[in-house]
């Protein structure tokens, strides 16, 4: 007889409860979200002119994620200010 060959996180998988189950594919569900929410964070930034690195280094030194977001609301809006001035100039 053959033995099928499974890859370990299979085969680690099939020990486990399917409470345990699910709360793995949880995690790996929120981690998804993590990802997708930084992401948006990194295009926001760079949209008002912040590169990653900008980011990451306001944040290493110190400034709080709300505030962050502060700041990249507050380029927006100037950029938007802007654009509507030079319409009407």
């Amino acid at each position: 007889m053959t033995k099928i060959a499974m890859s370990p996180a299979k085969e680690q998988r099939q020990d486990e409860s399917p409470l345990e189950e699910c709360f793995d594919t949880l995690g790996e569900a929120h981690d998804e979200n993590v990802f997708s929410a930084i992401e948006r964070l990194v295009q926001a930034g760079e949209h008002v002119g912040f590169t990653v690195h900008d980011l990451i280094r306001m944040l290493n030194s110190g400034l709080t994620l709300e505030s962050l977001f502060d700041v990249i609301e507050v380029r927006m809006v100037g950029s938007c200010v802007h654009r509507i001035q030079d319409r009407i100039n």
